[in-house]
């Protein structure tokens, strides 16, 4: 499993670059991080290879309970 989500990374980094390797940032959004301590460095591992040869990327992870109004 661990393997297939690098493998997800890498091909999603490569679109990234490919669409935004002139971006001056680029904003994605975080991923959940995992609920077991032990998957975190397979967590940060994906965030490496997500973000690599990126220049600048903002990563921001919602509350979950986004409020939409008129005034949006």
């Amino acid at each position: 499993r661990v393997i297939r989500e690098v493998h997800s990374a890498v091909r999603l980094n490569g679109k990234i670059f490919e669409k935004s390797n002139a971006s001056a940032l680029v904003v994605l959004n975080l991923p959940e991080p995992p609920k077991k301590e032990s998957a975190l460095p397979n967590y940060m591992e994906y965030l490496n290879v997500l973000t690599h040869n990126l220049r600048r990327v903002l990563l921001v992870r919602g509350s979950g309970s986004e409020v939409i109004t008129k005034y949006s």
